[in-house]
């Protein structure tokens, strides 16, 4: 498995000190799985927007892609 290096300020590293038990390496990799995760819907959105903005949808074409990303995301859990 790859390894990453991150640089975290000093006060925050102190207190993660407090607490020892914590698997601060999956703490990361979960955070960086929620971070790609709202990536790709942004980008899914973007793709289905077609160049208009959220604004611009028709309130029938803002509920299809709201619906079409729920079920996205529902068939990956």
């Amino acid at each position: 498995m790859p390894e990453i290096t991150i640089r975290i300020p000093d006060d925050i590293f102190k207190e993660m000190k407090n607490f020892s038990d914590v698997d601060w390496s999956e703490v990361c990799v979960n955070a960086i799985k929620a971070k790609l995760y709202g990536l790709k819907v942004a980008k899914k959105v973007e793709e289905m927007l077609k160049g208009k903005t959220f604004a611009e949808l028709s309130e029938k074409e803002k509920r299809k892609i709201i619906l079409k990303i729920l079920r996205e995301t529902e068939s990956k859990t």
